[in-house]
């Protein structure tokens, strides 16, 4: 449906985007996750033709449009500012783009009702923007472009503005809008719990670059590079050295002088440095034995923080290096500042990676 070949803009001697490639499949939910100003509104705007690419082609079902004006995209876009028409109610804010394509009244009223319908919005069809909320206001301006019959809905950042407990309605309704409608949807963000609760497939942008694409589960679970496994979630950070490689196990020495073993389907000579990632939920306190099977480190609890739905302990290793591990409210929570424990981990949640 969206496809961008070697996408490339600069503005000034400052490169923005370099050889970006991506493709969205028709009817699917894309979300591009990256820090503020790390060129993801540039990104919508090359596709909406707003800004021209330095470099590159960017097809839309198929077709080239580097050369179509905006309005002969078929593409609708949302910015984080609803910028809805204040002189104008609800329903004449929608009602725009068919007046404008000469859509008559009869068939502009039609299709306004069912989209008030579904967007829940009927009993506010003569309200003007002033009186709406800012999740009101959200679903106003999807409905405009909704209208439109758009081939992709560009959103750049639309819940940004809104408090937590509003997005989280917004996402479950975006995601139902979104369905009923089939339209593709090309989402970005900074939150990495919204990118991941919104896509079906998703991507990180950073450095002008695009990294890992692929499910939210699929980056989160295995992710390629260390940025992708930092960003998107937290990760306890160790230095090891190889020892050996036996097939794709992977024997380690720490800095602490212990030895871990991590899966990988890389070869690392013996005396490589490398960067080792765990991740909090994946560490779990124990004060007993264990199956030798599992990695395990022994620790001294330095704090235990409580956060609703889970305990968080900072854990401290031999040479005082302290660890984050997460666990579930309702399990096993009892230890304290100062005590002995260990903490014991698959080979598999290591995630292996050079400097």
């Amino acid at each position: 449906m969206v496809r961008l070949e070697d996408v490339t803009k600069s503005f000034g001697s400052r490169k923005v985007l370099e050889n970006c490639s991506l493709e969205i499949e028709e009817g699917e939910r894309f979300v591009l996750l990256g820090k503020s100003g790390c060129g993801k509104t540039t990104m919508l705007r090359l596709i909406a033709g707003f800004d021209p690419p330095d470099r590159g082609r960017i097809l839309i079902d198929g077709q080239e449009v580097d050369a179509l004006p905006v309005e002969q995209r078929p593409v609708g876009f949302i910015f984080q500012r609803h910028a809805l028409f204040p002189h104008m109610n609800v329903y004449d804010n929608i009602a725009v783009g068919p007046r404008v394509r000469g859509v008559s009244e009869s068939e502009i009223a039609h299709q306004i009702d069912e989209l008030l319908e579904i967007t829940r919005l009927t009993e506010l069809r003569h309200a003007w923007p002033g009186r709406l909320s800012g999740g009101e206001s959200q679903r106003v301006a999807l409905a405009r472009a909704i209208i439109n019959k758009p081939k992709v809905l560009l959103l750049d950042e639309p819940l940004s503005a809104l408090d937590e407990s509003l997005r989280q309605n917004l996402r479950e309704e975006l995601i139902d809008i979104q369905r009923a409608f089939g339209i593709t949807f090309l989402f970005v963000t900074h939150d990495q719990e919204e990118a991941m609760s919104l896509a079906d497939r998703m991507s990180i942008l950073e450095g002008g670059s695009l990294l890992q694409v692929g499910s939210p589960q699929t980056l989160y679970d295995q992710p390629t590079d260390p940025f992708t496994a930092s960003f998107l979630g937290e990760v306890n950070r160790l230095e090891a050295t190889v020892l050996r490689q036996t097939g794709n196990q992977v024997t380690l020495e720490l800095q602490e002088g212990e030895v871990l073993i991590a899966l990988s389907k890389m070869t690392y000579p013996k005396g490589t440095k490398l960067n080792c990632y765990i991740r909090p939920e994946r560490l779990l306190l124990t004060d007993t034995e264990t199956d030798d099977a599992v990695n395990r480190l022994d620790v001294k609890v330095m704090q235990k923080l409580f956060f609703g739905n889970r305990f968080q302990y900072r854990v401290q290793l031999k040479n005082e290096r302290v660890l984050n591990v997460q666990v579930p409210y309702g399990e096993r929570a009892g230890w304290d500042k100062g005590d002995l424990l260990s903490v014991i981990f698959k080979h598999q949640d290591v995630y292996l990676f050079t400097p």
